[in-house]
């Protein structure tokens, strides 16, 4: 089979299936191709372990287009506060309420969001979108020509690469990039809380790194634990049921009775694209670029990617010779998520180490941010995604 559309996109995850979605409403053909089939929601099922932090710019785009409301259908998490803090007596909070507004952003499984947007391009763009399930095993950039292992050949305009990390089409596209593996780890345990908790997140900062709670619904939670390997090790080699006391030893005291339900663990990179489009070949989301998920911030990045490149394409059309449009892209947007990187890795260095006149130097800071209401206040509008 053979296939002509405009935009080829590569990933039909959140941000794939997202842009899709974009590049449609603007009256394009697009192809989707996703290697794997999401299985279908069920409400009995537990939650998933990858659980993404939605903030209001997110949630406004899927409104926009006309996914959120699928979302709400399935299940997600509001929260009013984000605390942090080293010492649980000094704790820097942020409140939804502290500018006028009644809550922070949503807690969303990955898989519940693919399949709200997954379940927007069947019912309303089935006509202008095709998802295929299928790997491409030949792709040639400069042609924007791909051949898949179901033998379909697609022939388009641009080809996107929204395939994450280990992008297939980055790589293809010879883009080069820059970064490291931190030395910890992400370990992610689902639990079962025992007792009512607030809407709100918290994170610890310790010597060897933070720890967080994030609710979920109908009493679910993750808790989410940097560490390094011997830590990661014990986590993963240790049952739901010994795990409990590792817990409670390395969590702060309020975290309240819970039963470990699964966990997993997930390497931390940081990884920037040299270049975010070359040819006929543009990246979005964690194909361009992989952040310290310490404030959750990487996944709507990948969104404002797609808020960035559906507007840029808007107002300039990409031609055979005409690439204005990626190449605003790539200027409005890869240096913000630069910028983004780096305040991260401050923030993460910063706190995960217990040298004396660093420990002062934070602690001042805390204070100070603490009385500094209109810098605190625009600092949560902008993760907030509202400035």
């Amino acid at each position: 089979m053979k296939l002509e559309t405009d935009y080829c996109i590569f990933g039909g995850g959140m941000i794939g299936s997202a842009l899709a979605i974009g590049l449609s409403k603007l009256g394009y053909r697009v192809v989707v191709i996703e290697a794997f089939k999401p299985k279908i929601f069920n409400h009995e099922d537990l939650p998933d372990l990858r659980v993404s932090a939605l903030n209001r710019y997110t949630q406004k785009l899927l409104e926009t287009y006309g996914v959120w409301r699928r979302v709400a259908e399935m299940r997600s998490k509001q929260y009013q506060r984000l605390s942090v803090w080293e010492d649980i007596n000094k704790p820097l909070h942020f409140e939804a309420s502290d500018i006028g507004e009644s809550y922070l952003g949503y807690f969303v499984e990955n898989r519940v969001l693919q399949l709200a947007l997954l379940a927007t391009i069947d019912e309303e763009h089935c006509d202008s979108i095709e998802v295929i399930y299928a790997k491409a095993t030949e792709i040639d950039v400069d042609k924007a020509r791909v051949v898949l292992d179901n033998a379909t050949q697609i022939q388009a305009k641009i080809l996107v690469g929204a395939d994450g990390a280990h992008s297939q089409l980055r790589d293809a596209a010879k883009i080069g990039t820059t970064g490291w593996q931190y030395e910890q780890q992400a370990n992610v345990l689902l639990v079962k809380m025992k007792s009512v908790f607030d809407a709100a997140t918290w994170q610890q900062f310790t010597p060897q790194g933070p720890v967080a709670f994030l609710p979920l619904f109908d009493g679910y939670a993750n808790l989410v634990w940097y560490g390094d390997s011997a830590i990661s090790d014990k986590i993963k080699n240790t049952s739901n049921t010994d795990i409990k006391k590792f817990v409670l030893d390395s969590f702060p005291s309020l975290l309240n009775d819970f039963d470990v339900i699964d966990k997993t663990g997930f390497p931390l990179r940081r990884m920037h694209a040299n270049n975010y489009w070359r040819s006929n070949a543009v990246l979005v989301g964690d194909a361009a670029h992989q952040i310290n998920p310490l404030a959750g911030q990487g996944v709507n990045l990948g969104f404002k990617d797609i808020g960035a490149l559906v507007e840029s394409i808007k107002v300039n059309p990409i031609t055979d010779i005409n690439k204005r449009a990626l190449l605003n892209y790539e200027k409005q947007r890869r240096a913000s998520n630069l910028l983004m990187m780096s305040a991260m890795d401050l923030f993460y260095q910063t706190f995960s180490n217990d040298i004396p006149p660093i420990k002062i130097i934070r602690n001042l800071g805390v204070t100070l941010a603490n009385a500094a209401g209109p810098i605190k206040k625009k600092a949560l509008k902008y993760a907030m995604g509202i400035e």
